[in-house]
């Protein structure tokens, strides 16, 4: 219980501060490796680490409690061991916090280290910033401390943003400088958020203005997320840019889809376009599908234009089939109909498995008909795999049957792998036997290698039975 209790203790600054900043944006990091230079860092932090010794500490204070702190570090037990450092920064933090950072600048990166760390910097940021900060940049030096940075700013910014942002300038390159800078601008754009975009884009260019633009833009995209798109657009390049762009088009697009879809054409060709095209185009689907899909139908690949279109066509397939499949015939050949044939294959066979084998066959090219059938197998494959293998083993020739007999078996093995074991080894079709041994003995095997092997040796096709076992060899 002790043990739990102090890993809460231990991450319960970070975890706050990454709560207020950075849990709001998931999935975003800048490639942070520079910050302005306006001080000789390496020089500062050395004085730093003079500045918190205690004036006239003895060697003989310092080696007691250096000693102490071994003591300390050396109880096995977990619990008693939190208990006993808890107890140690507390007393010896009233006596002479400069004393009790050097002691901990001792410690071995871990549990201990960060316990430490929290607690010491907590109390000081409290009652003096300053020291609070140089303390950090000694011992908080390795990417595992750098959200301690983050609940520093937080609490240096809310304090006094003019001196935090002194503190903010001081901090060094490395893994420390993007949770300090975001904490610090989000802080500042919570209260006064024209002053936080005007501040950060007139920073010099580097790692920190990139930083501070896109935590002040995505807290503008709350508000007005035309104005953040269009401020990202203009203020931010590369990744950081990117995000923010697609982080205000998520603001944009649930109210105004179409409105989203013509911004969509202004973003560079990034992954978040693509995703945010995708997204706008199910979204105005739902209202104007024929709109959505003539939109969708002039977008370049690059830009999201198959799963924009196949988005389009599933949901206007559910309006009015006729109409989406009408639409579909228009597209010429290539990835996005592609994409579409498949999107409407598995939803047809999603709710008529019959029907969506009529649809696959009815389709003008063969090469066509054979991606539909393989969708529609699929999707059968993952409510009734039984039905599917059953009808797959009557259809066609042993050439395609096999290939898709087996696409079946390997659904059917993620459900029920005794029923699909049983299935294949009692099948009569050869070809059948053989595709789904192969495709099984992969699932047998993780799951009950002697069984596999067991298994294996039953089978009546020979040649089943000995690609089964030469699978089971070589793995």
């Amino acid at each position: 219980m002790i043990r739990r209790r102090f890993i809460t203790v231990a991450a319960i600054a970070t975890i706050i501060a990454i709560a207020i900043w950075v849990g709001r944006r998931a999935g975003r990091s800048a490639d942070v490796t520079s910050a302005p230079a306006s001080v000789n860092v390496a020089a500062r932090a050395a004085s730093a680490h003079e500045a918190v010794r205690a004036p006239g500490a003895v060697e003989s204070r310092q080696n007691a409690l250096a000693a102490e702190l071994r003591a300390v570090m050396a109880v096995r037990e977990p619990d008693e061991r939190f208990k006993r450092l808890d107890g140690f920064c507390r007393r010896e933090f009233v006596r002479d916090p400069n004393a009790l950072g050097d002691a901990i600048a001792g410690l071995p990166l871990g549990d201990e280290r960060a316990q430490a760390l929290t607690f010491v910097l907590g109390q000081l940021a409290a009652r003096d910033p300053d020291r609070a900060f140089e303390l950090a940049v000694v011992l908080a030096n390795d990417a595992g401390d750098a959200p301690l940075f983050a609940a520093l700013f937080d609490r240096f910014a809310r304090q006094d943003l003019a001196h935090a942002r002194d503190l903010l300038s001081r901090v060094p390159a490395g893994p420390a400088l993007e949770p300090a800078w975001r904490a610090y601008t989000d802080v500042f754009a919570a209260a006064d958020l024209n002053g936080a975009l005007a501040w950060s884009k007139a920073l010099p260019a580097g790692a920190a203005r990139t930083v501070a633009v896109e935590t002040a833009v995505y807290s503008l995209s709350e508000k007005d997320p035309l104005a953040a798109f269009e401020t990202a657009l203009q203020s931010l390049e590369g990744e950081a840019r990117n995000r923010s762009l697609y982080q205000a088009l998520t603001r944009i697009i649930p109210s105004d889809p179409a409105g989203a879809a013509t911004l969509v054409a202004q973003m560079p060709a990034s992954p978040e376009r693509a995703l945010a095209a995708a997204e706008a185009a199910r979204a105005w689907a739902d209202g104007a599908p024929d709109a959505a899909f003539a939109w969708a139908a002039a977008l370049p690949a690059e830009a999201g234009a198959a799963p924009s279109l196949a988005n389009i066509l599933e949901i206007w397939a559910r309006q009015d089939q006729a109409a989406a499949l009408r639409a579909l015939a228009t597209l010429p050949p290539g990835e996005a109909r592609s994409a579409a044939v498949d999107r409407l294959a598995t939803q047809f066979a999603l709710a008529s498995p019959a029907t969506a084998v009529d649809w696959a066959a009815s389709l003008p090219e063969p090469a066509e008909q054979e991606r539909a059938l393989a969708a529609t197998v699929s999707a059968w494959a993952r409510t009734d795999p039984a039905s599917a293998a059953n009808w797959t083993l009557q259809a066609g020739t042993q050439a395609e049957h096999a290939a898709l007999f087996g696409d079946v078996i390997s659904h059917w093995a993620t459900q029920d792998t005794a029923a699909a074991a049983h299935y294949v080894q009692t099948s009569t079709d050869v070809v059948a036997q053989r595709a789904g041994a192969a495709a099984l003995v992969p699932y047998l095997a993780q799951s009950d290698p002697d069984f596999a092997r067991r298994w294996a040796q039953a089978l009546s096709d020979p040649r089943a039975r000995e690609a089964a076992l030469r699978a089971l060899e070589h793995p």
